[in-house]
């Protein structure tokens, strides 16, 4: 059996977003099913050019320079590697609209090879929108239309990006992310988890993902400020980093945040704290098939969630979950204030 190069900006063992787990994730169960795996994925400083992890071959292209220097060094490191592998793979898959996928259909279309390109995000932050503001994104989006043989869609609202750009509907296949909802079935009563954390007594909301401009978490910590008035005793778990960190603890201390509001940075286990929380929130400006909302649900969250991407899906309209306009902070305050004194509405959802 020919094999599968997985082509992806960042893999574990480095933290990762909710793209790079999907891909582990697939490269794991294609190896277990006995298909011949390769990982191509950018050079991370203190990790090898090659690395086995956990029986996948990860390959680190060599990247010079910064910005779109580092990008076409990528893609050129890249394409010589697909074309070392030539004789031992059929299948390019790539996460994402960007360098990756640039080097995936490159390489099939000179290699003979096939190529599935799975996009990640709608909205202003997601793969169609992001590449129409610059020439070599419109260029990648112009290889999708002619060059891909299999385009992944999340959700309705990414089909129809991809359809507005003139992308053929048979190139496109509609398939959900997941997860095993067995893994984060709670171990714990949430009385003995939130005892553990320091949190008794405590309402727990909880945020897991990155801290950027797209998670909009500006809105939570103003929407908290106001619910404390009315429910003093609701607490706050931001679990994750990225560029927004700085930014986000200035507010918390100015908004007077700091007693109720935990920064707990990446963590390799989540359950934990998913087990202790009440409340999941994710107040996103766009997304896709968030695995962070998939985890929460699985460990028996009521999730407060914007009506962006896949969420609608998710929560079934809203029947599985409180649905709010992004960036709408007293539609959240007032949300987080029923839920926070109503433990009978927490439980129903």
């Amino acid at each position: 059996m020919k094999g599968v190069v997985m082509l992806v900006n960042e893999f574990p063992p480095i933290p990762t977003g909710g793209a790079e787990r999907q891909a582990e994730r697939l490269a794991m169960y294609l190896k277990n099913n006995g298909w011949p795996v390769w990982v191509i994925t950018r050079r991370i400083d203190g990790l090898p050019a090659r690395q086995n992890y956990q029986g996948l071959e990860i390959v680190r292209p060599l990247t010079v320079g910064f910005g779109k220097l580092k990008t076409i060094t990528f893609v050129l490191g890249t394409l010589f590697l697909l074309w070392k592998l030539r004789s031992k793979y059929e299948i390019l898959h790539a996460h994402l609209v960007y360098g990756p996928a640039f080097a995936a259909m490159l390489a099939a279309r000179f290699l003979g090879k096939r190529v599935i390109v799975k996009l990640g995000n709608s909205g202003e932050f997601g793969d169609v929108q992001h590449s129409q503001r610059t020439l070599r994104g419109r260029l990648r989006l112009a290889m999708l239309r002619r060059w891909a043989d299999v385009i992944i869609a999340l959700d309705d609202t990414i089909y129809n990006e991809i359809l507005s750009v003139g992308i053929n509907p048979k190139q496109i296949r509609r398939i959900s992310n997941g997860i095993n909802v067995g893994n984060f079935f709670p171990l714990q009563t949430r009385i003995e988890a939130k005892k553990n954390l320091g949190l008794t007594n405590k309402v727990v909301m909880i945020f897991v993902g990155r801290l950027s401009p797209q998670k909009s978490l500006p809105t939570l910590l103003q929407a908290l400020e106001r619910a404390l008035t009315s429910s003093p005793n609701l607490h706050l778990l931001l679990i994750g980093d990225g560029p927004d960190f700085v930014t986000l603890e200035d507010q918390v201390q100015l908004l007077g945040l700091r007693d109720c509001v935990e920064f707990l940075g990446n963590q390799s286990d989540v359950r934990p704290y998913l087990n202790a929380a009440d409340i999941f929130v994710l107040p996103s400006k766009s997304e896709g098939i968030s695995n962070a909302l998939l985890e929460a649900m699985s460990a028996g969250l009521a999730c407060v969630v914007t009506t962006v991407g896949g969420n609608f899906e998710i929560l079934d309209q809203g029947r599985c979950g409180v649905l709010l306009p992004p960036g709408d902070v007293s539609a959240w305050s007032n949300s987080l204030i029923e839920l926070a004194n109503d433990p009978e509405k927490r439980q129903a959802l």
